[in-house]
């Protein structure tokens, strides 16, 4: 089990569930209407970015993942100059979407070095589960090197793949 990617779906579930709570103990304020809807789109974000990595990724997805983290980081920035209201809130969350980019990173660094970025193979089982994981794992490939064609520059995609 990817622990990673279960901890980013968790703390994507909980801005889902109770943004309220979340926003308060990052801001010590009460979350307006507004706050609460953005916090819940960045909870699914991280759920679906928790459900795309989860099970062994290959180091291609995780650096699309990290890539996002990133843009994410760079959205909170903006807002915390932006809206003075929302500043505490949004320098809090970037500096959450900068850790899991951190993390993200050393994961990515540690699949590409020890070349353990390998699809999962499916189970020796001709099973529904077997072919299913094959699949979803194949389209997630598939995915995540179109994915990288149009978003991470050439030198680090041929790192990541080769």
């Amino acid at each position: 089990m990817n622990r990673f990617a279960v901890l980013r779906a968790g703390y994507g579930i909980l801005l889902l569930v109770a943004p309220g709570p979340v926003i308060r103990v990052y801001t010590g304020h009460r979350a307006d209407q507004l706050t609460r809807a953005v916090a819940r789109v960045l909870g699914s974000r991280h759920l679906v970015q928790g459900l795309c990595t989860a099970g062994t990724p290959n180091a291609l997805v995780l650096a699309l993942g990290v890539e996002v983290d990133l843009a994410h980081v760079a959205s909170m920035l903006a807002l915390a100059v932006l809206d003075r209201q929302r500043r505490r809130a949004g320098l809090v969350d970037a500096v959450a979407a900068g850790c899991f980019a951190i993390a993200g990173t050393v994961v990515v660094v540690r699949a590409a070095l020890s070349r353990r970025a390998a699809a999962v193979t499916p189970s020796s089982g001709d099973d529904v589960r077997s072919r299913l994981v094959a699949r979803l794992e194949a389209w997630r490939q598939s995915a995540a090197t179109w994915a990288a064609g149009r978003t991470l520059p050439g030198a680090i995609r041929n790192r990541l793949t080769t």
